[in-house]
């Protein structure tokens, strides 16, 4: 993200257009990712994508360069996590929504008006702390990623996973539960390691 951003910004900027690298800071990747087509909002507030689920780290150039717009994309995702819960199940810090969406903010930072299961952010971040680790200078490395891991949108690509995303497009409801189960049946014994284990509290 810190290469890309700048690197890409430096090649529009020698075009002669206005160019402005950005990472996580100056505006919202995900909305803007949606927007573009690159994916759909999922229920632990991050994008999944079609070709690589919830694993992309996302960067932004804000430019005028004349580009020609894409349109917002619609494969299942958001009808799957209406019906998956595994996120939150699985998220230690309990900061994900259970059940429907909503317009309403959980806590301060979350911005309402939007549709959306709204994350608490500050939870979130607290249990990064509390299991980051030390490094030698000082500094806290700190992560978690329960919920990219257990998201069953994070398949290695092959013609069985590439089945289950096809009947993900139909949005059929009755077939969506039956892949969950499926999920359940093939991956739970990697869900209940240590590293992700179900959340014991709600």
């Amino acid at each position: 993200m810190s290469f890309l951003s700048p690197s890409l910004a430096k090649f529009i900027a020698s075009l002669g257009y206005k160019a402005i690298a950005c990472g996580n800071d100056t505006t919202l990747s995900v909305p803007l990712a949606v927007d573009a087509g690159l994916g759909q909002l999922g229920r632990f507030g991050a994008l999944i994508t079609p070709e690589f689920g919830p694993r992309v780290r996302l960067c932004k150039v804000i430019t005028d360069l004349p580009l020609v717009p894409t349109d917002p994309i619609d494969f299942g995702v958001t009808e799957f996590c209406d019906i998956c819960q595994k996120c939150a199940e699985y998220c230690p810090a309990q900061a994900i929504l259970y059940g429907k969406r909503t317009h309403k903010s959980r806590i301060a930072s979350t911005n309402p008006g939007l549709l959306k299961w709204p994350l608490d952010g500050e939870k979130c971040l607290r249990f990064w702390y509390m299991n980051g680790a030390k490094t030698e200078k000082g500094m806290y490395h700190i992560d978690c990623y329960q919920c990219i891991n257990v998201c069953p949108f994070n398949k290695i690509p092959g013609i069985g996973h590439d089945l289950v995303r096809w009947f993900v497009r139909k949005k059929i409801g009755a077939i969506d539960r039956l892949l969950l189960l499926g999920d359940d049946i093939f991956y739970h014994p990697l869900h209940e390691t240590g590293l992700h284990k179900k959340s014991e509290y709600r």
